[in-house]
Formats: C-alpha cells, sequence, structure tokens
C-alpha cells in the first residue's frame, strides 16, 4: 500500500502547481515546494505515512508564513493608484446636508460628489473627506 506514496505525493505536487497557476495568490507554491521533500521523505519511509504529512504541512506553513509577505511585496508592485485616491483627506464643502440616514452632496474640485456621514453637517459648512466607496464620498465635519 505505501509503495505508492512517492506517486501520490507527486499527484499533490502537480495539483498544488495547477491550483497555483489558477489562482496566483501565493499560498499553493509553498505546498507544492513542500511536495517535493516529501517526495524524498516518501521514497526513504514508505511505511511512514505520518512523517510524511508532517513534513508536508510542517515544511508548508513554514515556507507560507516565511516568505508569502516578501513576495507578495515583490509580485503586487504593479497597483496603481487613481486620481480620486488622492482627495483623501482634503477639503469639501456640503451643498445639501448630510445626516446619518441620508446622504447629502458636497462639491469638490468643482464636481458635485455624493456625501455620506455620521454627522449632521449642514450646507455650507466644511468637511474632511475621510474615504471613497464606489461614486461617494465618507466625510466628517471639520471642526472650526
Amino acid at each position: 500500500m505505501t509503495a505508492y506514496m512517492p506517486w501520490v505525493w507527486l499527484i499533490v505536487f502537480l495539483i498544488m502547481v495547477g491550483l497555483e497557476m489558477a489562482t496566483a495568490e501565493f499560498v499553493s507554491l509553498w505546498f507544492a515546494i513542500s511536495a517535493i521533500p516529501t517526495i524524498i521523505i516518501a521514497a526513504i519511509f514508505p511505511n511512514n505515512v505520518w512523517l510524511q504529512v508532517l513534513v508536508f504541512f510542517g515544511v508548508g506553513f513554514i515556507l507560507l508564513l516565511a516568505t508569502r509577505p516578501i513576495a507578495i511585496k515583490y509580485f503586487r508592485k504593479n497597483i496603481i493608484s487613481t486620481n480620486v485616491d488622492s482627495y483623501i483627506g482634503k477639503t469639501a464643502i456640503v451643498i445639501k446636508e448630510i445626516s446619518d440616514s441620508n446622504r447629502g452632496l458636497v462639491t469638490f474640485e468643482n464636481k458635485e460628489w455624493t456625501a455620506i456621514s455620521s454627522d449632521t453637517i449642514l450646507v455650507g459648512e466644511k468637511v474632511r473627506i475621510l474615504a471613497i466607496e464606489g461614486n461617494k464620498f465618507i466625510v466628517t465635519k471639520i471642526e472650526n
């Protein structure tokens, strides 16, 4: 029964490589790599399935925890901020009252934006843009 374990781990390796190619989330990759020493362990100790499973998950989790953040930082450099992201932290003026139950309108750089807030903010008051969700600003009142 256990003589075919290296083949089982080779299949696990191929499945993990396939999953990584399909998702590119840098999770399956580390378990694909951990299948390699597991294949070697299975060839040396074919009857010790628990050792094989321990090596597979142990090496996989160690690789995942140690190198995934570095790999993500290296490979995901192409995230581009849009111009709208630069609006966060800037000031806008309320042109339609905002309350926690009603959306209002603000003017920012000569354009009108829908705005929401947990505060009640009257027309003419200044607000700070905290975040942008879809096509609306999340704002807070600026105290004078």
